[in-house]
C-alpha cells in the first residue's frame, strides 16, 4: 500500500513538474525517502527523474536550444560528478536551506509585465551556473527548478525551456547515477523503486505535455515561478530543526 501511495504521488507530482519546468525533485523527497530511507533518496529520484527526463526530450525534442546545451554540457559533466562524491561524506542540510531560500527570493524577481530584465543572461552564463547548480544536485540529490529563472530571463520558450533542461538533465542524471554507483549507493532496492518511480514519471510527462500544449506563456511563468517559491518552502519546511537550531545559537 505504501508504494502504491508514493506511485500515485509521483504520478501528480511530475505532472506538476512537467507545468512548472521541473520541480519534481524537492516534492518526491519525502516521498521516497518513507520508503527507501534519507540516504537512498538521492540515487533513486536520480534513476526516476532520469526516465522522466528521457520521455520529455522525446516529446520535446524539437524545442531543444542546442545552443544552450553545448554551454551545459562539459560543466554538467564536472559538477555532478564531484557533488556525488561529496555526498558520501558532506551533511547537505545547511546547503539545503540556502537552495530554499534563493527559490523563494524569485518570487521577488518575478516580471509580470514581461518588461526587459535589467541584466540580460547569455547563453555562455549558463556554463559557470550549471557547474554550481549540478555540484549541488550531485550533493543533495535534486535542486529543484533552480535555473528556470535563468531560463526565463533568456527569452526561452516554455516547450524549450522543457525539453532543454530534460536533455542536460538526463546528462545530469546518468553522470550522477554513474558516480553514486561506484561509490556503493547503488542497489538491487533503489534500482527497482527508481525504475517503478519512472515509469509513473513516463506516462506523467505526457498528460502533463497535452495540459501544456493549451497553457498560455503567461499563466506558464506564473507556474514556474509559484512551483520555486512553493519548492523552497518545502526545502525549509524539512529542515526546521536546523533552523531552530540556529535561531537557538543566535
Amino acid at each position: 500500500m505504501t508504494i502504491f501511495l508514493v506511485l500515485v504521488g509521483a504520478f501528480v507530482v511530475f505532472i506538476l513538474s512537467t507545468l512548472s519546468g521541473g520541480g519534481a525533485s524537492l516534492l518526491l523527497m519525502p516521498l521516497v525517502a518513507v520508503v527507501v530511507g534519507v540516504r537512498s533518496v538521492a540515487p533513486v529520484m536520480t534513476i526516476s527523474i532520469g526516465m522522466g527526463s528521457i520521455s520529455k526530450v522525446l516529446l520535446f525534442w524539437r524545442d531543444i536550444d542546442w545552443k544552450l546545451f553545448l554551454w551545459l554540457f562539459p560543466s554538467t559533466i564536472v559538477g555532478s560528478i564531484l557533488g556525488a562524491n561529496m555526498f558520501a561524506i558532506l551533511s547537505t542540510e545547511y546547503l539545503q536551506l540556502l537552495i530554499g531560500l534563493l527559490l523563494i527570493s524569485t518570487v521577488f524577481q518575478y516580471n509580470q509585465k514581461e518588461t526587459p530584465p535589467k541584466f540580460k543572461i547569455k547563453a555562455w552564463h549558463f556554463a559557470p551556473m550549471g557547474l554550481i547548480v549540478s555540484f549541488m544536485s550531485g550533493l543533495i540529490g535534486g535542486v529543484g527548478p533552480l535555473m528556470n529563472s535563468a531560463y526565463l530571463n533568456y527569452g526561452i520558450t516554455k516547450e524549450s525551456l522543457l525539453g532543454t533542461r530534460s536533455a542536460n538533465a538526463i546528462l545530469l542524471h546518468v553522470t550522477k547515477i554513474i558516480s553514486y554507483a561506484y561509490l556503493g549507493f547503488v542497489t538491487r532496492e533503489v534500482i527497482n523503486y527508481g525504475i517503478l518511480i519512472g515509469l509513473s514519471s513516463i506516462l506523467a510527462v505526457y498528460i502533463g505535455k497535452i495540459i501544456l500544449g493549451r497553457m498560455s506563456p503567461m499563466i506558464f511563468r506564473r507556474i514556474v515561478v509559484a512551483s520555486m517559491v512553493i519548492s523552497g518552502c518545502l526545502m525549509l519546511w524539512k529542515n526546521i530543526p536546523i533552523i531552530q537550531e540556529l535561531l537557538h545559537n543566535v
